[in-house]
């Protein structure tokens, strides 16, 4: 019991998932899409006391069911219907083990389905720029629905937004490593829900060439993985990656058909071939016996290694087009990538969560204390007793602990983990993209902690200084049980700073195109100093994030990484 509570708690941090919010329905909408068929939407008045209000569009279809023959095959595009379909309720979420500490698994393999928000008075000779956000859930939860996902804020600056779901876990990025299953599906429906924006947004009054994609953690690395991807190449035109990109060492699996099989022993199937493997999982027909494969209760709590079924190289001889076709990496330092405008941080205390974790489970720590190498990254593949862990392992005990032998402050260990987990991925990420393109990239550091600090707060960690995972999403969503900020307060501000910084971003390609009463500098781009901004109850713009700790990690990296990327 206690491993499945702490498996659906580190779930909860991950996808915000949250009590449904209440809105009343007023009139109807049609809208025409491109192969004739129509949605009815509704015009959402989002509060009976409020005037706010905005056209939603919800649970569209944006490819074909992928039930059946289909499992485990790239997206199909839906095939289209007749007539009016209703667009006034949310489709079915995909397979997946919901976060608000339900134990039974929910979801459909027909999940396939976006929803689509903009202003009420569109006006017919103006083009809006589009926000297509692809949610976080570390690939095996979380959902695009209006709960989660509340995108007023969003709409009131005058921008179309749109949500999604995509296949997750095993059904997302099962792969043999080979022709029988080549994997990444989840990512590629995100490019099928981007071919049909660019099919279809015009029809509410988008425009098809300022599509923005955000998201954040693994909806973060989703998005870094679509700017790789060539599968991508023109479907958007500016990329926000939020606490998450495709160096992250959980979102990225150098063992996808290993994986495989030890799915298959966790089912007692026996196979003569990966071909065979995959028709045995085709034939299981409940698909939620796939829900709960792949988690572990050991990495969820510390993410040294990567999640189990998350995306990986396809081979080279897959039968159907092919995501990514080498690693992050390479692409990165080849400058073999989608090289738009991006912005990518993360919060400053990402892991604070370790805390709870380590309330759960006092012997956390033993592991790193009994065996230090377990403090090296694990996809740099170094030996344990190697001269490049001893190394390593001293500059960490140096950086983190005081160059103590053991770990006893689990506020070190939360920096020394956040680091390792996400602040080093964003620094390399963004100082690659800075190298091999034109085209701006800024990077931030969230560390406003507020009232709208959601986990810190269900986590009990209230006490404790810095800003958690998943803890920036109250300033550009509305979420159910976290109440408006008082009027003029500080959380009030920088909410309204996020939101417009965001949004102008997706309408200019910079998100301080101009000073103003409320943003009042520039963000600089990234350069030779590692320009930032820090987002705090104050916008400052700064160099080298985090200094020394950063520094430590290049200078280990470049000297022993054996990552065979």
């Amino acid at each position: 019991m206690l491993r499945q509570i702490i498996i659906l708690l580190f779930l909860v941090l991950l996808t915000n998932s949250l009590p449904q919010q209440s809105y009343e329905r007023n009139r109807d909408l049609i809208v025409t899409l491109h192969h004739g068929g129509k949605v009815r939407g509704e015009e959402i008045l989002l509060a009976p006391t409020s005037t706010k209000k905005l056209f939603s569009f919800k649970g569209i279809p944006y490819a074909t069911p992928p039930v059946g023959k289909l499992r485990f095959k790239n997206p199909q595009p839906h095939p289209g219907w007749h007539g009016i379909r209703n667009a006034t309720e949310h489709g079915n979420v995909c397979v997946q083990i919901p976060a608000f500490l339900r134990i039974d698994v929910v979801g459909s393999e027909d999940c396939l389905f976006l929803n689509v928000y903009t202003p009420p008075n569109i006006n017919p000779n103006k083009k809006y720029p589009v926000m297509f956000w692809i949610h976080g859930g570390g690939f095996y939860g979380g959902s695009g629905d209006f709960d989660l996902y509340g995108p007023e804020m969003l709409v009131e600056q005058e921008v179309i937004v749109v949500t999604i779901n995509y296949r997750l876990g095993l059904l997302g990025f099962f792969s043999t490593n080979d022709q029988a299953a080549q994997g990444n599906y989840g990512l590629k429906d995100c490019v099928e829900a981007l071919k049909w924006v660019q099919k279809n947004i015009k029809a509410f009054g988008g425009d098809r060439n300022r599509v923005t994609i955000f998201g954040q953690s693994a909806g973060g690395a989703a998005v870094h993985y679509l700017v790789l991807s060539p599968m991508a190449k023109g479907l958007f035109h500016g990329a926000i990656s939020q606490s998450g990109t495709a160096l992250n060492s959980w979102g990225h699996q150098p063992f996808p058909r290993k994986q495989a099989f030890d799915a298959a022993n966790t089912l007692n199937i026996t196979f003569n071939s990966s071909k065979d493997l995959v028709e045995q999982f085709r034939a299981i027909s409940d698909p939620k016996v796939f829900a709960t494969i792949g988690i572990s209760l050991e990495n969820l709590q510390t993410l040294y290694l990567p999640l189990t079924f998350v995306p990986s190289v396809e081979p080279k001889d897959s039968k159907e087009p092919r995501f990514l076709s080498e690693t992050p990496i390479k692409m990165l330092q080849k400058g073999k990538f989608n090289k738009v405008p991006i912005i990518l941080g993360a919060t400053d205390a990402e892991f604070l969560s370790e805390i709870h974790y380590h309330r759960l489970n006092p012997n956390l720590l033993k592991k790193y204390n009994d065996d230090p190498s377990f403090l090296i990254p694990y996809l740099w593949f170094i030996e344990p007793n190697s001269e490049a862990a001893r190394d390593i392992i001293y500059n960490i005990r140096k950086t983190y602990f005081n160059n103590k032998t053991e770990i006893t402050d689990i506020l070190e260990f939360v920096e020394f983990n956040s680091d390792r987990a996400f602040q080093y991925s964003a620094y390399k990420t963004a100082s690659l993209h800075a190298k091999k393109q034109k085209s701006p990239v800024f990077q931030y550091v969230f560390s406003f902690d507020g009232t709208l600090s959601w986990h810190k707060q269900q986590y009990l960690l209230t006490d404790y200084d810095g800003v958690c995972h998943s803890d920036d999403m109250g300033y550009m969503w509305t979420m159910a049980k976290l109440s408006c900020p008082p009027k003029g307060s500080p959380t009030e501000k920088v909410r309204q700073r996020v939101v417009k910084m965001w949004t102008d971003f997706s309408k200019y390609g910079h998100p301080t195109p101009k000073r103003t009463s409320l943003i009042p500098v520039k963000w600089q781009t990234v350069q030779f100093n590692h320009e930032y901004m820090d987002i705090g109850q104050e916008l400052q713009p700064k160099i080298h994030p985090f200094g020394r700790r950063m520094t430590m990690w290049k200078e280990m990296d470049q000297k022993w990484n054996n990552n065979p990327y």
